[in-house]
């Protein structure tokens, strides 16, 4: 049978977590899901255990190539999908088990959409222990400025997307790893896509936050590397696809967010600080 929605989960060593998160998704009302976990170069021993999970509606690929990182993963599940809908899930966070079909009667009654966009919630160490939304949606400001301005309303989980929708514009950006959900939803809205929001929803994805380390809070030379490029970038794109100069004005304002983000938490920042106000 195939599946309607295929649920993409990148995942770098954390496999107690993963299981959870994949169990979230086979506890879903909708029995037409695929899940696509693409491990992006765990340890052996953590590779040897997720290959575990594999089951008739779970793979587990691996990323052998192209640049490191959850965007390059995310492709790749992308391209092995079968699915008419794409969700992207953390390996650290959880599926209600109204999520899918909650989503798929919106989707299905509102088909000429590219893409659905819905609310999630936080929580510490049991959905529903903390009651604040990752961001608030809301459908009386533009999405586009807000994304421009460093307000993401969307998570990375927040939108269903139509398939061919999300190929249209080449899914995500591999080369960036701070920012990428950021920076392919204000593309997906600059290049035109139909993006609807209901913030009135449910909340049907809960993202774990904690103590943890995360990669992306790191600052790696790599990830220093990767901010710039995510600046550079969006700003050719939106120099070339949108003609809106106050959103561009906007958007250059990050160079300065990027410089005292690096200024406070950057040991010997300078270097970095000129490259990035250079960039600007």
């Amino acid at each position: 049978m195939t599946p309607l929605v295929s649920v993409v989960i990148p995942h770098f060593d954390r496999s107690p977590l993963l299981r959870a998160a994949i169990d979230s998704v086979l506890q879903s009302s909708v029995s037409q899901v695929e899940v696509i976990v693409v491990d992006d170069g765990s340890s052996d021993d953590e590779w040897t255990r997720i290959q575990q999970y594999r089951d008739v509606n779970v793979q587990v690929i691996q990323r052998t190539d192209g640049m490191k990182g959850p965007s390059r993963c995310r492709n790749l599940g992308l391209e092995r999908s079968k699915g008419h809908y794409i969700i992207f899930l953390d390996s650290d966070d959880l599926m209600s088990p109204w999520c899918l079909e909650q989503r798929l009667r919106i989707a299905e009654a509102e088909p000429q959409a590219d893409l659905w966009i819905f609310p999630v919630l936080l929580f510490a160490h049991t959905p529903g222990d903390e009651d604040f939304l990752w961001n608030a949606i809301d459908s009386k400001r533009d999405a586009a400025t807000r994304f421009a301005s460093g307000d993401s309303p969307w998570h990375t989980s927040s939108p269903l997307w139509k398939k061919t929708a999300l190929t249209s514009i080449g899914g995500f950006n591999e080369s960036v790893m701070y920012g990428d959900d950021s920076d392919l939803h204000l593309r997906a809205i600059v290049s035109g896509l139909d993006c609807r929001e209901y913030p009135a929803a449910m909340p049907d994805v809960f993202i774990r936050r904690s103590d943890a380390p995360r990669i992306t809070n790191s600052l790696t030379p790599a990830l220093v590397e990767s901010r710039r490029a995510r600046l550079r970038e969006g700003t050719t794109f939106l120099k070339s696809a949108s003609g809106n100069s106050e959103l561009i004005r906007v958007w250059e304002a990050q160079y300065f967010v990027e410089a005292e983000f690096l200024l406070f938490n950057l040991d010997h920042a300078r270097m970095a600080i000129e490259l990035v106000l250079a960039d600007w």
